[in-house]
């Protein structure tokens, strides 16, 4: 058989630079989304609003929900400390929803809604936007606005670790002094500009929230690592401001006072007693730093220079609801009068693989199937794990090799069957890896999938032990199913926890729905790949591994 050479169109050639071009019109925007007057809901205690984010990137493409805040107890005019980022392209017309809801035990009661475009948030006076929020069932009902505050991302792979201490705060009290309330927690906002004015405080950000510490006057904080993208937009001359405040059950929370200055400045005051000051100016308690430390952290580019190899396996989905490989609408047809026209799943590999096949050196990749039967390999029932190639060594090179693979076992016989399995593979992928761990060899699984997966106990428990291991898992969604369950394994909101109770170390799956990016090939490089660096990095730094010093011949 002819070695398979996938067509030359320009909507399937891959792009440079990790995988995809740079726009100049495309720039990294964050935005920071508070309430006010909000609807209370709750009958006896104050409404629990959290706000979902919807976007739409153009007209051809659906609603996708692309962030969620926190919540926040009792709050009926919230400042939440989640940024929203995202990339904003100049010549799309892309249109944003904010979704504002009351949490409660019971699921979750809407308070209002709205929508509006990108455009409108950058064209806003000092650009925080303004708008009521609309309930779509109750027209006329006053729910309160919502405020956007929009700023440019400036990256940034620094971050700051800081701890923190206060003492002598002056007690907090209610009724005539004879019950404390005393709740201690910490606030730091980002300032807007250098200079700023006692006015500025109610123009700058939330950045960042710690836990209460109940009943006592002198509370210490461990924030831990902050990014420096989020904390001062990588600018270590903004001025912060650290606010004490006393938590309250009812959200009128009092504040203590507060500490002014930039990165630079705290650095620089670790160890020194600062008064926490009240508009009044006088000092309601003293706040310590007893570690504002700035850290470089590695990229994965880094670990890349010095010599990690980026390796890929492929696991493709032959089930039987992908349809009758003779049948047109058959997700894995090949048009016998056009064989060089790709299908979805042709696709899926040439898109993806085409971005990593450049970082792995021998360009050789494992490729499985799995819910078919394999008869081109003389295995004549159901396989939940099998080798594409046929060999002995499932290991095919480069990504004309996975699809030359794909094309031979289709017409060397394959039987599509069910049940949709994800954790055979899963756990053959996680024996090879464990066998070279010595290696200096990152792996991303990628699976094509049509449905819903039917061994969810199973793939958790696999992904859970995964989370160990170099490795992450992007699930390609093809054709038009409920995906619902593949999306409970990107956790973004949490980590998995399987059956027993382990929990994973980090959240290492993507998914992405293959048909919400037919009209932008840039857009699906950019979502499939978005987690993968930060999950690099994040397994590299919990095994203590730094990227070796690059050694370069100048002699050359």
């Amino acid at each position: 058989m002819e070695a398979y050479s996938p067509p030359a169109s320009d909507s399937l050639k891959p792009n440079t630079l990790l995988g995809h071009e740079i726009s100049s019109l495309r720039q990294k925007i964050q935005l920071f989304i508070s309430c006010r007057n909000l609807k209370d809901l709750d009958l006896i205690t104050v409404s629990d609003p959290y706000v979902e984010i919807w976007l739409k990137n153009d007209e051809r493409t659906p609603w996708t929900k692309i962030a969620q805040t926190e919540t926040i107890d009792n709050n009926l005019n919230p400042d939440f400390a989640t940024p929203v980022v995202l990339d904003y392209f100049f010549e799309k017309s892309q249109e944003i929803r904010f979704e504002v809801y009351d949490k409660d035990v019971n699921g979750r009661d809407e308070i209002g809604k709205c929508e509006t475009k990108i455009s409108k948030l950058l064209a806003a006076q000092n650009q925080t936007f303004t708008a009521d929020l609309k309930y779509a069932k109750k027209p006329k009902r006053k729910n309160g606005q919502i405020l956007v505050t929009l700023d440019s991302v400036k990256e940034s792979n620094h971050t700051v670790n800081i701890s923190c201490r206060c003492d002598d705060l002056k007690s907090k009290t209610k009724l005539f002094g004879l019950v404390s309330t005393n709740n201690p927690f910490l606030v730091i906002r980002r300032c807007r500009n250098y200079d700023p004015s006692p006015d500025d405080v109610t123009t700058s950000v939330k950045v960042y929230e710690s836990p209460v510490i109940k009943g006592t006057l002198t509370p210490s904080w461990n924030l831990g690592e902050i990014k420096c993208e989020l904390l001062c937009n990588s600018d270590l001359d903004i001025p912060l401001i650290f606010e004490v405040w006393s938590y309250h059950n009812s959200g009128k929370h009092r504040i203590y006072g507060r500490v002014r200055g930039s990165i630079k400045e705290m650095a620089s005051r670790v160890g020194q007693s600062q008064d926490i000051i009240k508009k009044q100016g006088n000092p309601y308690g003293t706040l310590t730093f007893d570690s504002f430390d700035l850290i470089e952290i590695p990229t994965m580019v880094d670990y890349i220079r010095s010599g990690w190899i980026m390796s890929l396996s492929v696991a493709i989905d032959f089930t039987a609801s992908n349809g009758e490989l003779s049948s047109p609408s058959s997700l894995h047809y090949v048009d016998p009068n056009n064989p060089g026209k790709m299908n979805q799943y042709e696709q899926a590999i040439f898109q993806v693989g085409n971005i990593l096949e450049p970082y792995d050196s021998d360009r050789m990749f494992p490729v499985f199937g799995f819910g078919g039967e394999p008869r081109f390999c003389g295995i004549n029932e159901v396989s939940h794990c099998f080798h594409l190639n046929g060999q002995e060594n499932p290991e095919v090179e480069g990504v004309q090799g996975i699809l030359q693979a794909y094309r031979e076992a289709m017409v060397g016989g394959l039987g599509l069957y069910a049940p949709t399995n994800f954790s055979p593979c899963l756990e053959t992928m996680i024996t090879f890896i464990e066998q070279r761990k010595h290696l200096s060899e990152y792996h991303i699984m990628l699976y094509i999938t049509d449905g819903a997966i039917t061994d969810m106990k199973e793939t958790v428990s696999s992904i859970v032990e995964a989370s160990n291991l170099p490795m992450s898992i992007i699930i390609i969604g093809v054709g038009n199913a409920d995906f619902q369950r593949m999306e409970q394994l990107d956790c973004d909101d949490g980590l998995l926890r399987d059956q027993y109770g382990n929990v994973a170390k980090q959240d290492i799956v993507q998914f992405v729905e293959f048909n919400k990016y037919s009209s932008d090939v840039t857009l699906l490089h950019e979502d499939v790949l978005r987690e993968v660096p930060d999950q690099v990095v994040r397994y590299m730094l919990m095994n203590g591994i730094r990227p070796n010093p690059v050694e370069h011949d100048i002699m050359r």
